[in-house]
This record gives C-alpha cells, structure tokens and sequence, in this order.
C-alpha cells in the first residue's frame, strides 16, 4: 500500500495545490495587474535583484512607476490611479519605522513644502544621516529640491535646524521677543553645482540598487 501511495500521491497532492495556486495568482495578474505586481514587490522589499526583475515586468505590462518622494510614496508600495508609488522603505538603509513616522506626519498635516517645512517637522537626527543621504540620491527630495547635491551637502546644516527646533518645541519657551519655534530664521542651503548625470546615476545606483531616473 505505501509503495503504491508512493508512485502518485505525492505528485498529485502537490500538482492539486501549485496548480490551484497558479491559477488564482494568474487571474489576479490579469485583472488586477497593477495592484498584483505592488503586492509581489511588497513580499521581496529588501531583495533588490528581486525588485529590478519586478521593475521590467511592470515595464513590460506599461505600469507607470513613480519614483520615491516624501510627498507621496508610502514606506510600502502604494497603488494611486494605476501608476505603482516606489517604496519609501525599499530604499537601502533607510529604516521602515522611521519612513513609517514621515508618512504619519505627511497624513495628519499634510504634505512638506520644502526642505526647511520637512526639517521643521521631522526630526532629522532620528531618521539619521546615512538614511537622509540614501533619501536624496534615491530622489526622494526632487520635488522639494532637484538639484541633489545641493541637498547632499546641505545635510549637516539641514540636521542642525531640525535640532534646534525640536530643542525649542520641546522647552515650550518662546524667545525673548516672544516668537515661537516656528519663526526660526531659515538658513540657507549651500550652493553646489549639480552632479554630473554619471554621478548622479551611479549615487541613485547605491541607494536604490538599480536605475529608476
């Protein structure tokens, strides 16, 4: 009896299930392709060779990808009118938690208007300097600020501000003019020429793991 079991009943139990499974995945591909590949890219997220093969099948299907931004891509991937928002938490070295409290902001008071609105919110020293870094060559900050080296090299000044108001804001002092925390002076960012688009690439390469520009 198990010598007879043994010629089919592995085989077929196993054939019954993949085929099963096969199925329903290939009626989701088909019908839902977009939300379908975000979900699969969703279960490889730390695996980048993985997510670059996930990319040219998106390519292939026509999805539209948009690239990370603070303003609106989620730490997952997010579906929004078709298009396939790129995971905030995706990027390389850039913990889940703290993309987690950037979207949290984002959603409660709505979206960053640029780099000093995004310091004054966030607290930069939390997220850290290699993640802050790994933002702005992925492009994180386009939107806000496109030239990215301007904003690779502005970091340090960018974490200062972002101290000192969270310093003030937790005192809960005003100065002694009787301006609140909100009134910082803003500084300005360094002025830095562009990368050449090679170094561009190549720092885009180290955050995200491929090409996305």
């Amino acid at each position: 009896l198990l010598e007879k079991f043994a010629n089919y009943g592995f085989n077929k139990s196993h054939a019954a299930a993949y085929g099963l499974l096969s199925y329903q995945t290939c009626w989701l591909k088909a019908n839902y392709p977009v939300e379908f590949m975000a979900a699969v890219m969703n279960a490889d997220i730390h695996l980048t060779d993985k997510l670059s093969s996930y990319i040219q099948e998106i390519s292939n299907f026509g999805i539209d990808l948009e690239r990370p931004n603070v303003n609106t891509s989620e730490t997952l991937f997010s579906v929004c009118e078709g298009t396939i928002l790129y995971a905030l938490g995706a990027i390389k070295n850039v913990g889940a938690e703290s993309m987690n409290r950037l979207v949290a902001e984002r959603n409660a008071k709505g979206h960053f208007s640029s780099l000093f609105d995004f310091s004054k919110r966030m607290d930069l020293r939390r997220i850290g300097k290699r993640a802050l870094e790994m933002l702005v060559n992925a492009g994180a900050f386009d939107t806000l600020e496109e030239n990215r080296a301007k904003v690779f090299q502005s970091l340090d000044m960018l974490i200062e501000f972002s101290s000192t108001g969270k310093k003030e804001e937790a005192s809960g002092q005003n100065s002694l003019f009787g301006s609140s925390p909100d009134s910082l002076s803003l500084p300005k960012l360094l002025s830095v020429v562009e990368s050449e688009k090679n170094v561009k690439l190549r720092n885009e390469y180290e955050a995200i793991g491929f090409y996305l520009s």
